[in-house]
């Protein structure tokens, strides 16, 4: 190869390297990190009741929960499942107790026909589910079931907005199966008044404009008119049917309300978006339980890596050294290489974990250190490859050509094998060994990266050049054993 294909090479893997650091530095860029170094919140879920054995139904629920932390913002976070338990991690969460309530929240939602309200110290005029018991205080029995086993029965429950009210509510006439669609909106003239706009499919459109309608008719007799908005066993929201005519339009009896579109008052945004998101992702196919919360503080996880980190740069210089005193100027080539790999493994790890969520763990930091030993390992490979063909005879630009290609097909197959082992390692493992297998093979094709752009193109480089080849002490002649 012609020198001025190798100065190419050269400048290209210092541009990307160094350049693309200070994008990064500049941009504020950094990897992100993992619950350990981050601190956070590792939650464990036990599925009960019915259906909590079957494995499709929990992997729709992984499916769910990993949706919903994806809504509140929460970058980083893993969910994972066993037999029956589903194991999340939150890292650098700001708020916990709302993250934990909508993520374990079933969101099972019904919409029925308010039968009666009730102060909590009146009596029902008729008997709720037989599934209800008794209150601690005085009143009506308050329906304890909140699942889909009550669909079909009444039920009593409480609002959601005033704990001395009950509601005696008909069987439920649409689930939240009903909801195609869920959005917080604000009333812009009211400018504070907060509600969740619904869409119905196309079922579910059918059967509100047949319940509207009934309840527009109760409306006219003078009846009670209200639709209950129940979510998990709280009536977040009961409207009533609206009179026709004004700019609203309103409900009319044997009409109801067509297309599907409805809106559900709430209390305010954070309670509209928190509805919204539920609704958005549907309800999750199982009852699930808070098994353990475990807080998880960064400060365990700063010392290990600081730890680390010293136990790493000790024994790098000690390498460093080792190098420029055997290897000579070729020991120059490796601290200069180590800089390009170290700057380009931070530039991917930096960019993956802003566009695809790649956080690093202290599994993950071991695997970086363990990929330093595989570079450094590149380059003896490459050296002790020039020193046999400088002992079979040949000048020492001839053995720099051969011997670097020989060399780097060489360190391509070591790091085939060190890849392949990353991948599979990482395909068939979980938790925090998948983080360790991943930074070991991005930092494997890294330093593919350098050994083919900048290891070999320095190397014949300096072969060529007579300041470096032949001066003594460390120059390449002598650092190799060939003759002047």
């Amino acid at each position: 190869m012609k020198p001025h294909r190798y100065r190419l090479y050269l400048s290209l893997s210092l541009l990307i390297a160094f350049g693309g650091l200070a994008v990064v530095l500049l941009t504020g860029t950094r990897p992100a990190l993992g619950l350990d170094l981050e601190g956070g919140v590792s939650v464990t879920l036990l599925a009960t009741g019915e259906g909590a054995a079957d494995q499709e139904a929990l992997d729709k629920t992984v499916d769910v929960i990993r949706q919903r932390i994806d809504a509140l913002g929460v970058s980083e976070a893993e969910v994972s499942r066993g037999d029956r338990e589903i194991f999340i991690q939150l890292p650098g969460i700001q708020d916990e107790e709302r993250a934990l309530e909508l993520i374990g929240s079933t969101a099972q939602l019904t919409f029925r026909e308010v039968l009666e309200e009730l102060p909590r110290d009146a009596e029902p005029t008729a008997s709720p589910s037989p599934e209800a018991s008794p209150s601690p205080e005085a009143g009506p029995e308050v329906t304890e079931a909140t699942d889909a086993s009550v669909n079909d029965q009444e039920v009593v429950y409480p609002d959601a907005n005033n704990e001395n009210v009950l509601f005696r509510l008909a069987p439920a006439a649409l689930t939240g199966d009903a909801v195609q669609r869920a959005e917080a909106v604000v009333d812009t003239q009211l400018g504070s008044q907060w509600s969740v706009s619904i869409r119905m499919t196309g079922e579910g459109a059918d059967a509100w404009e047949e319940l509207t309608s009934e309840q527009a008719c109760q409306r006219d007799e003078g009846k009670d008119d209200r639709i209950a908005i129940v979510l998990d066993g709280e009536v977040v929201s009961s409207p009533g049917m609206q009179e026709p005519g004004g700019t609203a339009g309103g409900v009319e009896c044997g009409r109801g309300i067509t297309g599907g579109d409805s809106q559900i008052d709430t209390g305010g945004e954070r309670e509209a978006k928190d509805l919204a998101l539920i609704l958005r992702y549907g309800a999750l196919p199982i009852t699930l339980e808070q098994q353990e919360i475990q807080k998880i503080s960064p400060t365990l996880g700063s010392d290990s890596l600081q730890a680390g980190l010293r136990a790493g740069i000790l024994g790098l210089l000690l390498v460093m050294i080792y190098m420029i005193v055997y290897y000579r100027t070729l020991g120059f080539v490796v601290w200069l290489g180590l800089a390009v790999f170290a700057a380009a493994l931070y530039v991917l790890l930096a960019f993956l974990g802003e566009t695809a969520g790649l956080s690093l763990s202290l599994a993950g930091i071991a695997g970086v250190i363990v990929s330093v030993g595989v570079t450094a390992d590149s380059y003896i490979v490459a050296f002790e490859r020039l020193k046999d063909e400088i002992r079979s005879g040949k000048s020492l630009r001839a053995a720099v050509d051969r011997g670097m290609q020989r060399a780097f097909r060489t360190i391509w197959v070591a790091d085939f094998v060190t890849g392949s082992a990353a991948l599979i390692l990482f395909l068939l493992a979980s938790g925090s060994v998948r983080g360790f297998a991943l930074t070991l093979g991005l930092a494997t094709l890294t330093d593919l990266f350098v050994a083919y752009f900048f290891t070999r193109s320095a190397v014949n480089l300096l072969a060529r050049s007579k300041t470096f080849a032949d001066r003594r002490l460390i120059g390449l002649r002598q650092a190799l054993g060939a003759e002047a």
